[in-house]
């Protein structure tokens, strides 16, 4: 049997299959009749034929649809004076001990990461050599124009009373820069 007419009986029986479902779908309890054709091929139908035998289709069973309860009060939001506690904060770039070249002009991106993440009312500050130089709600800062010489980051996370929650791992970084004094 070729390929073509082996997509042909599929397609027959899918019809036929689909007429069926919709026929049931209609009537609670309807007589189909089954026959095969000259080829043997399954043939469905909702009148009789010469060599038909009666199917009885009964209706399909129903659930009905699930109804969510009422809800019966808001959820209660989370309480002020519980706070969640930072597990770390790091920071990831760049590494201790890294040096900023000449070519550079003092550039530099502080990436940290913090757990669980920031939380309202809460502040990421950067701190370089002891004085904060940026603040923000996020955990990456873009530094410029940094002078030569060694610089100690570190970030921290501020609550809003001005309380340090936590802080990072000291990160010092070494910025080259040119000079008028350096004469060669």
């Amino acid at each position: 049997m070729n390929t073509h007419r082996l997509f042909q009986l599929s397609l027959r029986h899918g019809c036929s299959l689909l007429l069926m479902v919709a026929i049931s779908l209609t009537a609670s309890a309807t007589d189909v009749y089954v026959s095969r054709d000259k080829d043997g091929s399954v043939v469905f139908s909702d009148k009789p034929s010469r060599g038909s035998e009666t199917h009885k289709v009964k209706q399909l069973p129903v659930v009905p649809a699930f109804v969510a309860p009422a809800k019966t009060s808001p959820p209660a939001a989370p309480s002020a004076d519980k706070k969640t506690s930072y597990t770390s904060l790091s920071i990831v770039s760049p590494q201790d001990g890294a040096q900023l070249p000449t070519g550079a002009a003092g550039s530099l991106n502080v990436n940290g990461v913090l757990s669980p993440g920031l939380q309202p009312g809460d502040t990421i500050e950067l701190i370089d050599n002891g004085q904060r130089i940026k603040q923000g709600q996020q955990t990456s800062f873009a530094l410029e124009y940094l002078d030569r010489g060694e610089h100690q980051l570190q970030l921290q996370v501020v609550n809003a009373k001005g309380d340090v929650i936590i802080s990072s791992n000291l990160v010092t970084v070494y910025i080259q820069r040119h000079s008028v004094l350096k004469r060669r």
